[in-house]
């Protein structure tokens, strides 16, 4: 069976100097080859700074069905369990933050399951208003999944991060 176009878009996106950059630096790696049986999971690790009782990375499951045309939506997921990180393992951000928001596990009715950012494509399903109030931030056909990765790098490196 021969690779969709998303699948091929992806791949080009993942052979530019953007992403490659960021693995070589150690912000985010591959965590499998794409393959057309996960199509269109994807998975990949991103660093995150060092916290009390917590990882030096997370795994995030991306489903990237319609890439590019279509943003991502991505969530934690436990390469252990085959599953989504449980909520209680999700990464914390200080009280009033982006950080906070963007992995919220609150009452949030996709909390744990995507994040909440205008890039994800879940989150935004719930949200039409944020292409009007945050047109800089919402996903374009120009946006790569390398956006999202250096977004969620900057979140799990920051001084907002608190850990698990």
């Amino acid at each position: 069976m021969a690779a969709s176009s998303a699948q091929r878009a992806l791949e080009a996106d993942f052979d530019r100097a953007d992403f490659r950059i960021g693995a070589v630096k150690g912000y985010w790696s591959l965590a499998q080859p794409v393959s057309e049986q996960a199509w269109p999971s994807v998975f990949t690790w991103v660093a995150a700074a060092p916290r009390a009782n917590s990882p030096d990375r997370y795994l995030v499951r991306w489903d990237v069905a319609g890439y590019s045309g279509q943003s991502p939506t991505g969530a934690f997921w436990d390469d252990v369990t085959a599953a989504l990180l449980p909520k209680a393992s999700w990464p914390k951000g200080r009280p009033g933050t982006v950080v906070e928001r963007v992995f919220r596990i609150d009452s949030w009715k996709l909390a744990g399951q995507a994040f909440y950012h205008p890039y994800d494509r879940r989150a935004r399903s719930d949200h039409n208003q944020w292409a009007t109030d945050m047109p800089l931030v919402v996903w374009t056909q120009e946006k790569t999944l390398t956006d999202f990765l250096l977004l969620a790098h900057r979140w799990l490196n920051c001084e907002d991060y608190l850990g698990r």
